[in-house]
C-alpha cells in the first residue's frame, strides 16, 4: 500500500502543477505540458512493469501462449469473445516483440493517456479528479483487467461524438470497444442519458434495478439464457457466487448520486449537456454496482467501472456549484481526506499481490 500512497501523492502534486501551466498562445507553437506528460509516464510504467497483481498472471500466460495470426484465423474467437484483443495480442507477440513487459507498458500508455486526456478535458478541477481517479479504484483497475481497460479507454473517444449528436460515429467506436471486451456494449444506452438526471429515464432505470434485485435469481437466469443464445457464455458460478458488494464501497459511490437528487432543483438548471451525461454515468455506475449487493460482486463491480469516470468528472463540478468558492475549496479538502481514507481501506492488501520489475530491468529486457 505504501507504493500506491506515494504514487497517489506524486500524481496529485503533478496534476496540481499541470493544471496551472499557462495556456498556449495561439500565435506561438503549442506548449507541452511537462507535468502532465510526466504524470502519464509515471502512471504508465507503474502499471506496465507489474509481474503480478489480480489477473496479471493470466494475461502473461495468455500472451506467452498466443497463437500466430494464421493459427488464430484457423479457429477464430467468437464475435462476442473479445476477438480484437486476441488479434492484437497475437500480432504483438509474433510481429512486434515477444516481451510481455513491453506489451503491458504500451497498453498502459494508451489507457492512461486516454483516461487523463478525458478527465482533463471535462473536469472542473483536474487535481481533485485525479485524486478521485485513484480513490475510486479506476487507476488500480488498470493493473487488473487489461482487456476491459482497453475497451474503456476506447469508449472515451465515443463521448465527444455523442455530445455532438454524431451517433453513427459514437456507435462505431462502441462496436470497436466491444470487440476488445464484450461488456463495453453497455455504453450503447448512453444516448438515452444525455438529458437532465432525475427525469423519466432515471426513474425507469432505478425501477428496473429494484425489480431485478427483488427477482434476482429469475431475472439473472433469464439474462444468462439470452446471453448464451447470442453466443456469450457467462458462468453461473460467477453470478451466483454469494459474494456481495461491500456496502461501504456502495455508500461511497452513492455520494454524487444523493447530492444530485437532493439538490436537483439547484443543479439541473446549471447543467450543460456534458454535465448531464457525466451525472447520468455516475448514477448508472451506482445502479449497476447495486446489483452486486445480492451476489456476483466481481461481475457487477467490473461492469460498473465502465461508467465510473462520470463520478470522477462530475463530483468536482457539483461541489463547486453548491458552495461559494472558499467554502467549495474547503469542502473539496474535506472530501479529499475522506476519499483518501477510503482508498487506504480499499487497497490495504495491495502489497500482498503486487510485484514488478524495475525500470532498469525493463530496459535490460529490451536489449
Amino acid at each position: 500500500m505504501k507504493q500506491l500512497l506515494i504514487l497517489l501523492a506524486v500524481s496529485v502534486a503533478l496534476a496540481f502543477i499541470a493544471d496551472r501551466v499557462p495556456a498556449s498562445n495561439p500565435l506561438v507553437k503549442k506548449r507541452v505540458n511537462l507535468p502532465l506528460v510526466l504524470l502519464v509516464i509515471i502512471l504508465s510504467f507503474f502499471c506496465g512493469l507489474r509481474t503480478s497483481y489480480n489477473d496479471t498472471g493470466t494475461y502473461i500466460r495468455g500472451f506467452q501462449n498466443a497463437p500466430t495470426l494464421a493459427e488464430l484465423w484457423s479457429d477464430p474467437p467468437r464475435l462476442l469473445g473479445n476477438p480484437l484483443f486476441y488479434f492484437f495480442q497475437s500480432f504483438f507477440r509474433h510481429h512486434i516483440s515477444p516481451n510481455y513487459h513491453l506489451f503491458f507498458v504500451l497498453i498502459a500508455f494508451f489507457t492512461i493517456t486516454s483516461f487523463l486526456r478525458f478527465i482533463r478535458r471535462y473536469t472542473e478541477d483536474f487535481t481533485f479528479s485525479i485524486l478521485l481517479f485513484f480513490s475510486l479504484g479506476l487507476y488500480v483497475f488498470n493493473l487488473a483487467a487489461t482487456k476491459q481497460c482497453i475497451a474503456m479507454a476506447v469508449l472515451l473517444f465515443a463521448i465527444p461524438p455523442l455530445l455532438k449528436g454524431k451517433y453513427w460515429k459514437f456507435y462505431l467506436i462502441v462496436l470497436i470497444a466491444t470487440l476488445f471486451h464484450t461488456y463495453a456494449v453497455m455504453f450503447a444506452v448512453l444516448p438515452l442519458f444525455t438529458k437532465h438526471p432525475w427525469t423519466a429515464i432515471t426513474y425507469i432505470s432505478v425501477f428496473a434495478v429494484v425489480f431485478v434485485l427483488l427477482t434476482f435469481e429469475e431475472s439473472i437466469t433469464t439474462f444468462l439464457e439470452q446471453a448464451e443464445n447470442l453466443g456469450k457464455n457467462i458462468s453461473e458460478e460467477e453470478v451466483f457466487d454469494q459474494n456481495s458488494i461491500n456496502p461501504f464501497r456502495l455508500a461511497v459511490f452513492s455520494v454524487p448520486v444523493l447530492l444530485s437528487f437532493i439538490f436537483k432543483k439547484r443543479l439541473n438548471p446549471q447543467m450543460e449537456k456534458r454535465h448531464c451525461l457525466m451525472m447520468n454515468m455516475s448514477i448508472l455506475s451506482f445502479l449497476v454496482m447495486s446489483l452486486g449487493i445480492v451476489s456476483a460482486a466481481n461481475l457487477f463491480g467490473r461492469c460498473a467501472h465502465y461508467f465510473e469516470i462520470g463520478t470522477v468528472v462530475i463530483l468536482p463540478w457539483i461541489l463547486r456549484e453548491l458552495f461559494e468558492r472558499k467554502t467549495a475549496n474547503f469542502m473539496i479538502c474535506v472530501a479529499s481526506v475522506c476519499y483518501i481514507g477510503f482508498f487506504m481501506y480499499d487497497v490495504r492488501n495491495f502489497s500482498d499481490g503486487y510485484s514488478s520489475i524495475s525500470l532498469f530491468e525493463f530496459f535490460s529486457t529490451l536489449f
